[in-house]
């Protein structure tokens, strides 16, 4: 791909995301215009008083992993606390996404697969939607994509251990990364020649597990609990092992949650860690109980988040828009990685690290509600797979030519 074509795509990248922001600021079609979420009023809280908080009291809080709000918390403090600022944020990082997928794939693969993964990172709905939403998908696909660059681009220590300290903001940007990225390490351990398996393994695990460590470390001594990501955990696994999931996040819910006495009882407990506590021992009880529902629950999600077309319920926009965006994006994109993943079955990177992580992620996700939203980070290496694919159909035609 030429410079002049790379720099176009990028502008174009950054003019769509740009745009479809400012229309849904100004058209308020925000969904979380306040920091519904919890991720905006805890960076508020911090700025405010100091203290990992919601504004104005200062109480501490687990309830969010602290990536994303420190993100948050920074643009803030650069420039002022208004949400316009993190989505122009967003929109810069996912446009350099789109850049830096190009030299992963090119190098990892093809030119040819490269320049097919930047037009479809340039071009993806769901990466050019939540750039202008507190929303922390674009940020996970920029440190994801930037962490398999640094591990594919430089062999050094140095390298891998900036790689690693990515992997870590990663997780702590959302704990359901965790397993994954442990799994990396334990990649390159098994993938790297002899000499180098203990030492590239270790630089990339160290700054993870510091980093993880950290945040436990700040919870245990605030809270005297061990939470390594977020307190919000227990009550999102009761809710999705006990919500049907196509009534997961509809009014249909709300009812269910309102007439089941153990959700109301541990619901009304004082204070954030109790809770988080009560609805993790619920759980415990709920799986002993009925072991058989909650893997087919777990089963159902995992295939469910990885669906072509979301459920209709209710949305900012037309159901009829998100469906025909959905069937024009990733009705043919995860298809073609399929074939893409048959291709390249036997290249180390996809055998020992793309299918892992998206394996693990998707189960991480499947114990709770496992929204499409949440595999939109992963579509990096889905992209990278489609590229294959297409680079493959390409190679075939011209072989019958």
């Amino acid at each position: 791909m030429s410079r002049r074509e790379l720099w176009i795509g990028l502008f174009l990248a950054l003019v769509l995301r740009t745009g479809f922001t400012i229309h849904a600021y100004h058209k308020d079609v925000q969904p979380t215009p306040t920091g519904k979420y919890e991720y905006e009023p805890i960076a508020r809280g911090l700025l405010a008083s100091g203290v990992y908080s919601d504004p104005p009291g200062g109480v501490p809080t687990a309830r969010r992993e602290p990536g994303y709000i420190l993100f948050v918390a920074l643009i803030y403090k650069i420039f002022t606390t208004h949400r316009m600022y993190v989505f122009l944020a967003q929109v810069l990082l996912s446009t350099l996404t789109a850049g830096i997928l190009y030299g992963l794939a090119a190098r990892l693969f093809s030119p040819l697969v490269g320049r097919f993964s930047f037009w479809a990172c340039a071009l993806y709905p769901y990466f050019i939607y939540y750039a202008g939403y507190f929303f922390r998908e674009d940020l996970l696909a920029f440190i994801l994509v930037s962490m398999l660059y640094v591990l594919v681009r430089w062999k050094g220590t140095w390298a891998t251990a900036g790689a690693g300290a990515l992997a870590g903001w990663l997780c702590l940007a959302n704990g359901a990364w965790a397993a994954g990225c442990f799994w990396s390490a334990l990649a390159l351990f098994f993938t790297e020649k002899p000499g180098q398996r203990l030492k590239r393994s270790a630089a990339f695990a160290l700054p993870l597990v510091l980093m993880i460590g950290a945040w436990a470390g700040r919870n245990w001594l605030v809270f005297r609990e061990v939470i390594p990501f977020s307190s919000n955990v227990g009550g999102e696994i009761y809710i999705g092992m006990t919500i049907p999931y196509d009534v997961l996040g509809t009014e249909e819910q709300t009812r269910l949650l309102s007439a089941d006495a153990t959700f109301q009882k541990i619901a009304s407990v004082e204070g954030e860690i109790p809770r988080h506590k009560a609805f993790m021992a619920a759980s415990k009880e709920y799986f002993l109980a009925h072991p058989a529902r909650f893997f087919a629950a777990m089963a159902e999600h995992s295939v469910k988040l990885w669906r072509l077309v979301p459920r209709d319920r209710e949305y900012t926009h037309s159901y009829l828009v998100v469906a025909l965006t959905a069937l024009a994006s990733d009705g043919w994109l995860v298809p073609l990685a399929l074939f893409g993943l048959w291709v390249k079955r036997r290249d180390p990177w996809v055998r020992w690290h793309f299918i892992p992580m998206i394996v693990t992620v998707t189960w991480a996700f499947s114990i709770s509600q496992a929204p499409i939203r949440y595999r939109v980070p992963l579509m990096i290496i889905v992209l990278m797979l489609a590229g294959a694919g297409f680079e493959a159909l390409v190679r075939r035609r011209a072989k019958r030519a």
